[in-house]
């Protein structure tokens, strides 16, 4: 249940940052937007991965 918890909070923070670039005046707040976005991207690609690993231990025994 954590890891749905953690996905769907990465996701918003992934949204927010979306948001914040895309409303940013300076380039500080557009790069952190961005940086946040792809942060919340790569934590759910670790998250599947994570999911899936856990699967194949299950498998292998």
């Amino acid at each position: 249940m954590s890891h749905w918890i953690m996905a769907i909070l990465s996701a918003i923070f992934g949204l927010v940052g979306l948001f914040m670039a895309s409303r940013a005046h300076d380039f500080g707040i557009a790069l952190f937007g961005i940086a946040l976005a792809v942060w919340a991207a790569l934590f759910c690609w670790w998250m599947i991965k994570l999911r899936y690993d856990e699967i194949e231990q299950h498998v292998d025994g």
